[in-house]
């Protein structure tokens, strides 16, 4: 039995020197090569020849092209390679081949490799390659190639690769097994529109200003990757604790030295300059310059200029200039000069204008202008408010109030109000509306399809007066002209009033009471003649075009003479019932009858 052992044991012994002696130790031979201003490459060469093997490495680590001196005799290739690269790189036999790569930190380790296109063969440039549970990611060059750096070395790792329009592929790799060169196949998919549209914040000017291309295609690649971590610091976009896997992570803190560009936050942010997220924002989040968030915000948005928020906004936002949200706001927007929104409920205070797109529920104030599709509540602005559709509310405007469609409130402003369908309040200097069911109080009150009439009537107080009446018959205005021609009686007048038309029945009568302010020209600018008339007329109407009308009136006249001019009059009570209110105001009983036209 142990004499048929030892013919085995020497056998084995046998065939384990002849392997030995087959693999070789090739860094431990020993060469000789004397060069001078010669390329890497071509020092590569003549070490590959002495020493009978190849080298493989990856032409991006070396500079092939650099020329270096080298002066060796009789050493160990290892040692002429150290003369000739230093410590930077490791070497490790394979085969017929000296592989050289950079010098493995026990903290790091790497993964190398080259990413193709499993239908045509060709490389795919722009792939995003990354690990999952280590949070780090890399993009392939123009051929294809990728250089992952991981943290620490565990026992599989999960390699993945995205790239758009090409499906997701997932690797496990052994770090005791690990291969010196990956070669991963992804497989394009049928071309989808939705997963090739930028996410917002990219599309905007300021995060196409701030982000790289690369990062936006990063972003494009992982557009289905999220994950979550207490919290983040970075420098600038990329630059940060989560490299350029920043953009898939929501943080409850971010701190931002320059600028951060993450996920999302939900919790607190802060940057010097700016903030972009491109997913949602809570709870509160402070930039020196500017924020764009892609999704929501709730809680407190804070900028020295800006704010975007491309969904909806639910908190305050505050600005230096302007803020801008793509949706809803229910809360507080407060900007310098701007603010802007598709739909708001609450309150805008802009110091130029704002803008609600669809509707705005709340309160608007701006030191120029406001605009909105329909309103409910209250605009405020030194020039106009616009209203594109209907107003349930308050305008008050320094210039002009304007509502397309229907006004159900009241517009105030110093100049004009403008509605298409009146059913409140109008006060201003000039007012208009195409048809009206409220009241227009003002100078001008013009009802396009309304109240048209022009009267001529005379009176105790002068011969002929004409005017002309507009607005509806609740509530209308007066443009009147007087004038009394009697030899050396001689007056004219000209004045405001309001007057209304209250239908007494149905067979045509109505009661129509009067108001008017008149100046009295008596021959003398200076001489002051004010006089106030109410007329209680009772109207019939004739016809379509034709109403008559008469009754009493009662007159007030506060007078202060400078002195009897010939050929004016002087006396206004002419005989009439008559009445002393003071030394310069009088008041007597008279008469009207007239004739409406149109």
């Amino acid at each position: 039995m142990k004499i048929r052992i030892i013919p085995f044991i020497l056998l084995s012994c046998l065939l384990l020197f002849c392997f030995s002696t087959r693999a070789q130790n090739y860094l431990h031979k020993r060469i000789t090569v004397q060069v001078k201003n010669k390329p890497v490459s071509g020092v590569l060469k003549i070490i590959e020849q002495h020493g009978g093997f190849y080298f493989s490495y990856n032409n991006n680590i070396i500079r092939e092209d650099s020329l270096v001196t080298l002066n060796i005799n009789n050493k160990e290739v290892q040692q002429a390679l150290e003369a000739l690269f230093g410590k930077r790189y490791q070497f490790v036999e394979r085969d017929n081949y000296l592989i050289i790569q950079p010098f493995l930190s026990p903290q790091f380790w790497y993964v190398s490799g080259v990413v193709i296109d499993k239908s045509t063969g060709e490389p795919v440039s722009n792939a995003t390659v990354y690990e999952r549970q280590q949070l780090i990611s890399t993009m392939t060059n123009e051929q294809g190639y990728f250089r992952l750096q991981l943290k620490e070395r565990r026992p599989d790792v999960n390699i993945s690769v995205s790239k758009i329009s090409y499906a997701d592929t997932f690797v496990v790799l052994s770090s005791a097994t690990q291969p010196e060169e990956l070669k991963l196949t992804i497989a394009p998919v049928a071309y989808q529109l939705d997963s090739v549209v930028i996410s917002g914040v990219e599309r905007t000017w300021l995060g196409g200003a701030f982000l790289s291309s690369k990062q936006t295609m990063n972003s494009l690649n992982l557009n289905s990757f999220f994950t979550k971590q207490p919290f983040q610091f970075s420098l600038t976009p990329g630059l940060g604790s989560h490299g350029r896997m920043g953009a898939q992570i929501v943080n409850k803190f971010s701190f931002n030295v320059f600028g951060g560009y993450t996920a999302g936050v939900n919790g607190f942010e802060l940057g010097s300059l700016f903030n972009i997220v491109k997913k949602d924002m809570k709870y509160a989040q402070v930039a020196g310059v500017f924020n764009i968030v892609g999704g929501s915000v709730t809680g407190v948005q804070i900028a020295g200029l800006h704010n975007t928020v491309l969904d909806s906004m639910s908190g305050i936002q505050i600005a230096g200039l302007t803020n801008v949200v793509s949706k809803r706001v229910k809360g507080i927007q407060i900007a310098g000069l701007y603010n802007h929104a598709v739909r708001g409920d609450g309150i805008q205070v802009g110091g130029l204008g704002n803008i609600n797109i669809r509707h705005a529920s709340g309160l608007q104030v701006a030191g120029f202008f406001n605009c909105t599709q329909s309103l409910n509540g209250t605009q405020i602005a030194g020039f106009a408010n616009v209203n594109v559709k209907t107003l349930k509310g308050i305008q008050i405007a320094g210039l002009a109030n304007v509502s397309a469609k229907e006004v159900n409130g009241l517009q105030i402003s110093a100049f004009a109000n403008v509605a298409r369908v009146l059913k409140g309040v109008q006060i201003g200097f000039v007012n208009y509306a195409d048809t009206s069911d409220g009241y227009s109080i003002g100078f001008l009150n013009i009802v396009r399809r309304g109240y048209h009439k022009l009267s001529i009537s005379t009176s105790e107080l002068q011969h002929v007066n004409l005017a002309y009446k507009s607005g509806n018959h609740k509530l209308y205005s007066i443009l009147v002209l007087g004038f009394q021609v009697a030899g050396k009686e001689d007056a004219y007048s000209f004045g405001y009033g309001l007057g209304s038309d209250l239908r007494l029945g149905k067979k045509g009568f109505f009661f129509n009471p009067e108001l008017t302010s008149l100046y009295v020209y008596t021959g003398d600018w200076e001489q002051q003649n004010l006089l106030h008339r109410l007329q209680l007329n009772m109207k019939y109407k004739l016809g379509k075009l034709c109403s008559v009308y008469m009754g009493p009136a009662v007159s007030i006249l506060y007078a202060k003479p400078v002195g009897y001019v010939e050929g004016y009059r002087s006396d206004f009570v002419n005989g009439y019932p008559s009445f002393s209110l003071g030394k310069e105001v009088t008041g007597w009983l008279g008469w009207c009858v007239g004739v409406d036209l149109f």
